[in-house]
């Protein structure tokens, strides 16, 4: 069930990204009211290489960060995965028209600069280079195939 406020985000969505670094949500992602909301963007390197901001709503990103932040704060590793995530996290509010505005660091690390698309995830959403994603699908496929031969 979606967090309250919250749509299921489905569908692939191509928008622009305006010089202010703003993308506008797709129009059937966009709440009611965007009072109170707020996304949490979280950078994320895709196995084929390529860099994505995971869109997450407050109730998810709890759930990302439960286990980075579980046990032991000084334990090496856990110290370790947790500065991997420090620079990656920010948080996002939707203004009055709908639009997300991502940082310049985010936008250059994923390769957004004029366009962006929206990969609906039902509980969190994706932004993309679309190129980027074109290469990530056909590598997720491809690897879909090498784990499970029988069912292509």
């Amino acid at each position: 069930m979606p967090a309250a406020g919250y749509p299921r985000f489905t569908w692939r969505y191509e928008h622009q990204i305006d010089g202010q670094g703003r993308a506008s949500l797709p129009s059937k992602w966009r709440p009611e009211s965007t009072a109170g909301l707020t996304f949490m963007a979280v950078m994320i390197k895709h196995p084929s290489e390529a860099e994505f901001v995971m869109v997450l709503p407050m109730d998810q990103f709890e759930r990302f960060i439960n286990p980075i932040c579980d046990g032991d704060f000084t334990a090496p590793l856990k110290l370790a995965e947790r500065h991997d995530y420090v620079d990656r996290i920010i948080e996002l509010e939707l203004d009055s028209a709908g639009r997300i505005a991502l940082p310049k660091e985010m936008r250059v690390a994923a390769q957004l600069k004029s366009d962006v698309m929206f990969v609906g995830c039902i509980n969190r959403f994706e932004l993309w280079n679309p190129k980027a994603y074109e290469i990530a699908r056909m590598s997720e496929q491809l690897l879909k195939k090498v784990q499970n031969p029988e069912k292509t």
